[in-house]
């Protein structure tokens, strides 16, 4: 089972980001309960009202993955007191074979995205729908070359993807 629990918000002038905050999914595989980043504080009480109407405790959840460190990605995560952070530098502690992690940086050189049956949740990767449909690299990024080919990547395995800001875009749209 997976679930977008929120779909992520991004905001920018021509100059800078005005406001951001991150998508979260949650994956109930067979082993485990998994939520994919955790966005900013001012999503903190949309978290709580989702897992709560899902009658899930939060020290339920068994892991977090971050797909890399940006605070919109990541502020959250003490609401899940029991779960074991994952992200590039402990991937191998992730005990669940339901869930593949490859990395795919540009974004950041410790960006990861997260596979699940047909999902890909990319984080920052693609940000946007557009970073795919154009093959755009994120606008905020420390390697652009890195970053294009983790989006030609992620556009290959032909999944439904989950954007870091801008919610799904399925694989018949692209």
């Amino acid at each position: 089972m997976i679930d977008l629990v929120y779909f992520g918000y991004l905001e920018r002038s021509s100059e800078k980001i005005l406001d951001v905050s991150s998508s979260v999914t949650y994956i109930e595989t067979r082993h485990n309960k998994i939520v994919v980043d955790t966005s900013s504080k001012s999503k903190r009480n949309h978290l709580i009202s989702y897992f709560n109407n899902k009658g899930v405790k939060l020290d339920e959840i068994d892991y977090v993955i971050n797909t890399h460190f940006h605070f919109d990605h990541v502020s959250n995560n003490e609401l899940f007191k029991n779960a074991l952070i994952i992200n590039f530098s402990n991937i191998s502690k992730l005990n669940d074979p339901e869930i593949k992690i490859i990395p795919t940086p540009g974004h950041t050189s410790d960006s990861i995205s997260v596979v699940y049956q047909d999902y890909i949740i990319s984080g920052d990767a693609s940000p946007l729908k557009n970073n795919i449909l154009k093959e755009l690299p994120p606008k905020v990024h420390t390697d652009f070359e890195l970053a294009l080919n983790s989006i030609k990547h992620i556009k290959s395995l032909g999944k439904n993807i989950i954007t870091g800001h801008d919610g799904i875009l399925y694989k018949d749209e692209y």
